[in-house]
Formats: C-alpha cells, sequence, structure tokens
C-alpha cells in the first residue's frame, strides 16, 4: 500500500491527526488489578440546571506535548490544541449530543439527488475577528487550503473536485464531486475549521470563533479572550476569559484541580473518577454513550491464520466480554459487540450480543484445521486498555485452547512506523468513535484510508460504495444495515468493551459541551455558576 493514492493526499497526515486525537481517548492509570467491586455505571453529564451567568476566568488543564502548535492545519496534533481551535475558530456544521450533523456556520449542507454535488450556503452575518463578513470565498480558500498543504483533515475532503468548485454568490458554494459521496456534511465536522482568504501565516490564521487568542504558549498554554463581537445570537460566550494548561499527567491536572489551581481537568483516570464520584467538592464529566472509547483488537484479513473467517470468529468467541468490563473498565463500561458506532444512527441494535463461549470457538478453530493456535498480540501503554486488555484477551483465550503471547512495543513506538502500525496482523486497538458512514470512509474497503483489518474484495467494496453514496435516511439504514451484517460475520474488528472518557471539575463549571469529543470538548456555552 502506497503512502500516498491519486486523489494526491498524504496518509500518513491522516494517522498523524488520527494519532493526535486518539491520546484524548485514553483512560490513564487505570489498573486491571483494582478490580470492579462498588463501581457501578457513572451518570452522564446532564444540561446545568442553573441560567447562564456572565464573566469570569476558567481554568481548564489538557493533554499537551512536543507537537503543540498554533498551526491551523495542525489543530489535531493535541488535544489541547483542539480545544483551542474549536473556540478560535467555527466549523461549517458539527456533531450534536446524538451524534448528527448540527449546522454552526452553514444554514444549509445538501446533496443533489444522486451526491454527485453538494451545496454549501452560509449563513448571514458571520464576521471574522478582524471585523470583516465571512463569505463563501472564505470557505472554498479554507477547504483548498487544507488539502494542498496535506492537513490533518485532507483525507476527509478527497471527494471534492475542488479544482472545479464555483462560488454562486457571497454565501452559497457548489462543490461537485469526483464520485458520489452521501455524508459531506459528517466529515466536515472532522475537524475542518474555517478561516479567512487573507491568512497568510497558519500559526496567525484569522478565525471567527467565540474567543481570541491573547497569549499563546506551546508547551504551557495559553489565555483566550472573549469576542465581544461573536455573531452568533444565542449561546456564548460567557466567559470572560479560557484559560488553557498543557498538564500531561492526568494524575497532576486532577490534583491541581483539587487544589484549587484549575476549574476542569480533562480525561481523567478511572480509578480516580471511582474515588472522586461521591466527593462533593468534584464534578465529574460523563460523555454521552455514542462517545466511549472501543476497546479491542484488529485481526488483519489479509494475512494468515485471519484470511478464514472462522478464525476471526473463534477469537471472537475467545473473550469473556463481562469480565473485560468488570476488570479492564472497572465496572464503568458496557459491552462491546465488534462492531463501531453503538449508540449511534445505523448501529445495527438487531445484531445478537456476542456472548464468551470457548467451545463453540473450539469448534470453529478445529473446522479451519487449527486446534492448537498460537498468536502473537502487538500491544503498548500507548494508551491505558492495550496491554490490560491484551493481558485479560491472552488468559480468557485459554479455555478455547488459544495461546497469546503479548509483543509489548515501547509507547514511542507503538505509531512510530505507519506500515507496521497499519500492517499489524493481530493488534490492540482503542478506537475514538465518529459517525457510523465515516467509519466506512476510514476502516473499510480497498479505498479505505486506515485500513487495520485490511478487509476488502468485490462484496465489501460493493457494500463500502452503497454507503458512500447514501444520500437519503432510508439508503443510509439499509446500506449500513447490510455492512454491518457483514462485519459481523466476516470483519477483523474485536471490540469487547466500551468505556466513557470522563472529566472532573469543580461544581462552578457548566455548559462544557464534549459535542464528538470528550477528551477535547467545546467551551463556547461554558460559564462559572
Amino acid at each position: 500500500m502506497s503512502m500516498s493514492d491519486g486523489r494526491g493526499f498524504n496518509r500518513r497526515a491522516l494517522l498523524r491527526g488520527f494519532a493526535g486525537v486518539s491520546l484524548a481517548a485514553t483512560l490513564p492509570g487505570a489498573l486491571a488489578a483494582c478490580g470492579g467491586s462498588g463501581a457501578g455505571p457513572l451518570a452522564q453529564s446532564t444540561a446545568p440546571s442553573v441560567e447562564p451567568k456572565r464573566g469570569g476566568r476558567m481554568r481548564a488543564a489538557f493533554i499537551g506535548g512536543s507537537n503543540e502548535t498554533a498551526n491551523i492545519l495542525k489543530s489535531t496534533n493535541t488535544p489541547i490544541d483542539y480545544v483551542r481551535t474549536r473556540v478560535v475558530y467555527d466549523v461549517l456544521c458539527d456533531i450534536d449530543a446524538d451524534g448528527k450533523p448540527t449546522l454552526v456556520l452553514a444554514e444549509e449542507i445538501a446533496p443533489n439527488a444522486d451526491g454527485s454535488q453538494w451545496t454549501i450556503r452560509l449563513r448571514e452575518g458571520i464576521t471574522f475577528h478582524d471585523g470583516r463578513t465571512m463569505t463563501s470565498e472564505d470557505v472554498l480558500h479554507t477547504l483548498r487550503t487544507y488539502v494542498d498543504q496535506q492537513s490533518n483533515t485532507a483525507p476527509l475532503l478527497m471527494d471534492i473536485d475542488l479544482a472545479n468548485a464555483k462560488r454562486q454568490d457571497d454565501r452559497t458554494l457548489v462543490l461537485p464531486m469526483l464520485r458520489p459521496h452521501g455524508f459531506l456534511d459528517l466529515a466536515l465536522t472532522q475537524g475542518v475549521f474555517v478561516f479567512s482568504k487573507d491568512t497568510t501565516d497558519f500559526d496567525k490564521a484569522i478565525g471567527s470563533g467565540p474567543f481570541t487568542v491573547d497569549r499563546l504558549e506551546p508547551g504551557k498554554g495559553g489565555l483566550l479572550k472573549r469576542n465581544p463581537n461573536y455573531w452568533r445570537p444565542e449561546g456564548g460566550p460567557y466567559l470572560d476569559e479560557l484559560e488553557l494548561l498543557s498538564i500531561a499527567d492526568p494524575e497532576a491536572r486532577l490534583n491541581a484541580l483539587k487544589a484549587g489551581q484549575l476549574d476542569y481537568a480533562a480525561s481523567i483516570p478511572l480509578t480516580s473518577a471511582r474515588v472522586e464520584r461521591d466527593n462533593t467538592d468534584v464534578k465529574l464529566f460523563v460523555p454521552p454513550k455514542w462517545e466511549w472509547a472501543n476497546f479491542g483488537a484488529s485481526m488483519k484479513r489479509t494475512k494468515e491464520p485471519f484470511t478464514d473467517p472462522r478464525i476471526t470468529q473463534a477469537l471472537r468467541y475467545a473473550v469473556d466480554r463481562q469480565k473485560m468490563v468488570d476488570n479492564v473498565t472497572l465496572g464503568f463500561g458496557e459491552l462491546g459487540n465488534d462492531l463501531f458506532g453503538k449508540h449511534l444512527p445505523y448501529y445495527a441494535e438487531d445484531l445478537p450480543q456476542r456472548e464468551y463461549d470457548p467451545e463453540r470457538a473450539k469448534k470453529l478453530l478445529k473446522d479451519a484445521g487449527m486446534s492448537d493456535l498460537k498468536l502473537k498480540i502487538r500491544t503498548s501503554d500507548y494508551e491505558y486498555g492495550l496491554t490490560e486488555g491484551a493481558v485479560a484477551f491472552a488468559e480468557h483465550a485459554k479455555a478455547a485452547g488459544i495461546t497469546i503471547e503479548l509483543d509489548k512495543v515501547p509507547a514511542a513506538d507503538f505509531l512510530a512506523d505507519y506500515k507496521v502500525f497499519i500492517g499489524a496482523q493481530f493488534q490492540s486497538a482503542n478506537r475514538k468513535p465518529r459517525p457510523l458512514p465515516l467509519d466506512v470512509l476510514f476502516f473499510y474497503g480497498s479505498d479505505a484510508l486506515l485500513p487495520f483489518t485490511g478487509l476488502a474484495g468485490e462484496k465489501v467494496d460493493q457494500l463500502a460504495a452503497s454507503v458512500r453514496t447514501a444520500v437519503t435516511e432510508e439508503q443510509r439504514r439499509t446500506s449500513m444495515g447490510d455492512l454491518q451484517e457483514l462485519l459481523s460475520e466476516e470483519g477483523g474488528d474485536l471490540v469487547w468493551a466500551r468505556a466513557p472518557i470522563c472529566s472532573a471539575g469543580t461544581p462552578k463549571v457548566n455548559g462544557v459541551k464534549s459535542l464528538g469529543y470528550p477528551g477535547f470538548p467545546s467551551f463556547r456555552d461554558a460559564f462559572l455558576a
């Protein structure tokens, strides 16, 4: 597989973004040995019960790193970069609490009858921080720049024929597609931030968001100030200032919160969530279930022994999912069923939950002539759940006569080699959720952006193509249902559990919304009660 395809995008760029934002999908510090007794489910965060209050400075800490940058084209490098970008810039559309696209800058994003052309119409009266009115020219310049500069999000725009895109008027943009596309609106929710056509320095791109940058120190954080002329009439910004701090260690973030040095600490350990759940001085933020991380493994269907679907099915029956929930997610999670997108539109709820059945696994292996199956799973401490899940899986699989050896890779090397990471035969996985049609774009078929399982071929490609081109709700339901049925029987994904990405704040913190990204939420409507 080449590093770029005929449409000119670099897959390594996508992997950089995938790896950067996946840092926020960690549950660091939680140990399987702690068990799940007494944990129980955490209540999901609800809308604030008090009226929004204006004013004040909120101090919030996130995961940063050596690759922090102000460059708008690299906004997915780290969670702290993404958090800042989400409030300094706006998107054409975002994801709501139910996982559906909701319009922001655009008042319409719609395909024609067959998805061969999309029309974007901007709201009236949107202004940039410098006072200039946003037009369709800014949007077209933004899309072309993301692609020309091979940004992290460029692969999501690969089907747009940008060379022949046209501005119909100051608020309307017509985008022909290189091939029919049924969910451009969903693709535009994935970090495509609009900036001014006058931008020459991408470290200082001109945005239209609810906050402006007052001070920025990559590696330390920065200070954002309320945009008094924000174009959006409803909602925030309510805060006068938002201070973002880069603190890599999750325990350090939580300790700073409890010491009164912070108002909000992102991505805290589940062990800490269990300890603090009854602490009235700490408010836990738990995202909607569709945003929970998917814990499991990927099996490369193009490599032996996984070319035989009986082997992948045997592995799926050889894992005790309830023990994964109890021990690895400390009882806070829920069962996985080897598919992504649970609780999202189009998820195949009618497929039966796969149970732990080592005897059935043994029979599948015997039928495949692989009764004495020995495997090595590539894993790492890069994210919580990778090694912990692999260790537990190896123990569960013994009952099916399967021997699993751990190939534990140093955290710094887990993503370092693109070909190794994408091409691994058997590998631990911890996937962040996204709207289901996008998972098809990312993972399945000959055109997949990140083909972890390598699942392709005529049947898969036809089903993936039907998802790509579905423009009506009925077409999406049918095509997604057909593909998920195939993935359940012949896929290479093993999802044994799902668990929340928790954050913490003081009781005064309100209005923080994940909107698809619990590790780097939106503070547009945040306030201190």
